[in-house]
C-alpha cells in the first residue's frame, strides 16, 4: 500500500532541491525569486602610486600622455612651475610629491668671428619638494629663481634621492627664440636617468649673446 507525503504544515517551506532556480516557496504558494548577482566593482580610473615604488612612478609619470594631444607629456616644467595636464583616467589617484633638483647654468660661446658654438657648465642651486595633481594644474613653488644675465636655470623633477651633476644632461640643444626675445623665456629638456621626471631650462632674454 503506497502513503503520500504529509503536506507542509503551516508557516513551513519548501527546500529548494539541487539543480532548482534558487526560488523559494512561501506558505501561501507564491514564488519569491533569488536577488541578482551583486554587479562587479568598477575598474579604477586613476593609478594608485601609493603601491609602487620610486622608480615605477617615475616611469608612470615620465610617460603621461597630455590632455590635447597624447603626443605632448601630461607632466612638464615651465617658465611658471610644474605643470600636470594629463586625461583624466590617467591622474594619479592622491598628491604625488617629487622632488625638483636646480642648477644654475653659466651660459657663454666660445670659437671666434662668426664660428661660435654655445657652452655652459652646470653648478648646483637648490632642492625643493612640491606636491603635483590628482588634478590637473601647476604644483605650488614649483616655479624656478629668476635668472639673470648669461645665467639660466634649470631644473629636473624626480623621485628618490637628488640627482648629481654627473646625472644632468651632457648636451643642451639651445632653441633661441624667433624674433629674439625681450624676455626670459623656457625650453623643455630631456632627461633620460632612473627616477627622473621632466626637466627644464629658464633663460635670459639674452641667451643667445653671452
Amino acid at each position: 500500500m503506497s502513503t503520500s507525503a504529509p503536506a507542509p504544515t503551516a508557516g513551513s517551506t519548501a527546500t529548494p532541491t539541487v539543480g532548482s532556480t534558487g526560488s523559494t516557496a512561501t506558505s501561501t504558494g507564491a514564488t519569491v525569486a533569488a536577488p541578482p548577482p551583486a554587479a562587479p566593482a568598477p575598474s579604477p580610473t586613476c593609478f594608485d602610486t601609493t603601491m609602487v615604488g620610486d622608480t615605477t612612478v617615475a616611469g608612470y609619470l615620465s610617460r603621461l600622455p597630455g590632455a590635447a594631444r597624447i603626443v605632448d607629456p601630461g607632466i612638464f616644467m615651465g617658465l611658471d612651475g610644474l605643470h600636470l595636464d594629463t586625461t583624466g583616467d590617467q591622474r594619479p589617484c592622491g598628491p604625488v610629491t617629487v622632488r625638483i633638483t636646480r642648477f644654475t647654468v653659466r651660459l657663454s660661446h666660445t670659437g671666434s668671428g662668426t664660428v661660435t658654438r654655445p657652452s655652459y657648465s652646470y653648478s648646483p642651486l637648490d632642492t625643493t619638494e612640491v606636491t603635483v595633481g590628482p588634478a590637473n594644474g601647476l604644483a605650488p613653488g614649483s616655479a624656478p629663481p629668476a635668472t639673470s644675465h648669461c645665467s639660466g636655470v634649470l631644473s629636473v623633477v624626480q623621485l628618490g634621492e637628488p640627482v648629481k651633476d654627473t646625472d644632468l644632461p651632457q648636451r643642451l640643444d639651445l632653441v633661441t627664440p624667433s624674433p629674439a626675445p625681450t624676455a626670459p623665456y623656457h625650453q623643455k629638456v630631456k632627461v633620460t636617468g632612473e627616477r627622473q621626471v621632466a626637466a627644464g631650462l629658464a633663460l635670459p632674454a639674452d641667451a643667445a649673446t653671452c
